[in-house]
């Protein structure tokens, strides 16, 4: 198959060549759905529990499994249940139904006479480069379609040739993080410089800098990609090419140089909430954002555990992390303590209704987004 034989070859054929890789590749697929498909000792199930699901092999739910998948579900829906009774039963009562500020509201007039600061200027760049990933990132998304189409011929030329499935799904996944990234670090300093009565000194060259490793982490990231997956880079091929991990294709080289984005735009943002620090209580908009760009920094290592050497459980199970932690619980944090700072710019909320809506959202999706895979 990979060697380009049979009637279901590998495309592009002779995609991998080296004999010893081969081996390396049947021995994966094989020892794979051993573990999936064997007894355990003293068991009724296999060694991961009858997953994935295949009733031809066998893999049927268990019994326990069952039984904690119901729990589980039973459990979301009674908590959830709860918090909305207390919030309709009491949120008058605690003024969370404030309503926004009218004269604040985002009409024609105010938007015509808004005059961004030379820090709001700076994060410009950032949506431009969002905007360019977003299309680079649909790009990859149609050329990968195209490969499973087996659709991949455009004026004679075979673009799975130079540019295989291994590549362009790698840059499809990792593109929708580089963009969605440019988008909160310009939109989270956007909104904190409106409550800033005065930038803190050389905060404007930090965010150029950022912009700068920004385009860096990029630029390696999708080059070292395409150059590993190809087998170029050698023995650097985990340093600077594909890791080969779900959402954590980069090398570790551009991980580090991710990690280091995400710390200076932590530092960023704290210059920014400090000024505003001793205003209001612990969940103000400005200390929510703060808390959730923290945790995006402090998950965002569970993703440096994996490397070549280590065991397959441990490296899965880290990069699941990454995927259902770091993303779905932090990500979605952010995510709502951001549009929440927009609405009340804009006047549709207050600070304080939207402040307690964004701790009320925090409770179900730390509770609801990783419960339910712990469970």
């Amino acid at each position: 198959m990979f060697r380009g034989e049979g009637t279901e070859a590998f495309h592009p054929a002779g995609y991998i060549s080296d004999a010893a890789e081969l081996r390396d590749l049947a021995a994966f697929f094989f020892w794979g759905g051993w573990v999936c498909g064997a007894t355990r000792p003293g068991q009724d199930y296999s060694y991961t529990h009858n997953w994935p699901y295949d009733e031809l092999a066998g893999n049927r739910p268990s019994a326990p499994i069952m039984m904690w998948s119901v729990a589980a579900a039973l459990g979301l829906i009674a908590v959830l249940g709860v918090v909305l009774f207390l919030y309709g039963r009491y949120s008058s009562l605690a003024s969370w139904r404030q309503a926004g500020d009218e004269t604040r509201l985002a009409t024609l007039t105010r938007i015509e006479a808004f005059g961004p600061t030379p820090l709001q200027r700076a994060t410009y760049k950032f949506f431009a480069a969002a905007a360019l990933l977003f299309v680079l990132q649909i790009v990859a998304g149609v050329l990968t379609i195209h490969d499973f189409l087996r659709f991949t011929r455009f004026m004679g030329i075979d673009l799975a040739e130079a540019l295989p499935i291994t590549i362009v799904r790698a840059w499809h996944l990792q593109l929708a993080l580089m963009w969605i990234s440019a988008c909160w670090v310009g939109a989270s300093v956007f909104v904190l410089s409106a409550a800033q009565r005065e930038t803190p000194q050389g905060l404007l060259g930090e965010l150029n800098l950022l912009f700068g490793l920004f385009v860096v982490w990029v630029a390696g990231s999708l080059v070292g990609i395409a150059l590993g997956s190809k087998g170029l880079l050698g023995e650097y091929w985990n340093l600077l090419g594909n890791q080969g991990w779900e959402f954590v294709e980069m090398g570790k080289l551009w991980q580090g140089i991710l990690f280091l984005v995400f710390a200076l735009w932590l530092r960023i943002v704290a210059r920014m909430v400090r000024t505003v620090w001793g205003e209001g209580d612990a969940w103000t908009l400005p200390k929510w954002l703060l808390y959730a760009v923290a945790c995006v920094l402090l998950l965002f290592i569970s993703g440096f555990v994996a490397r070549p050497e280590t065991n397959f459980v441990i490296a899965d199970f880290w990069r699941w992390a990454v995927i259902h932690m770091w993303v779905e619980a932090f990500f979605e944090v952010f995510t709502t303590a951001l549009l929440a700072y927009f609405m009340v710019l804009m006047g549709f909320v207050s600070h304080t209704a939207a402040s307690r809506i964004v701790y009320l959202a925090t409770l179900l999706f730390l509770g609801s987004g990783p419960a339910r895979h712990l469970a």
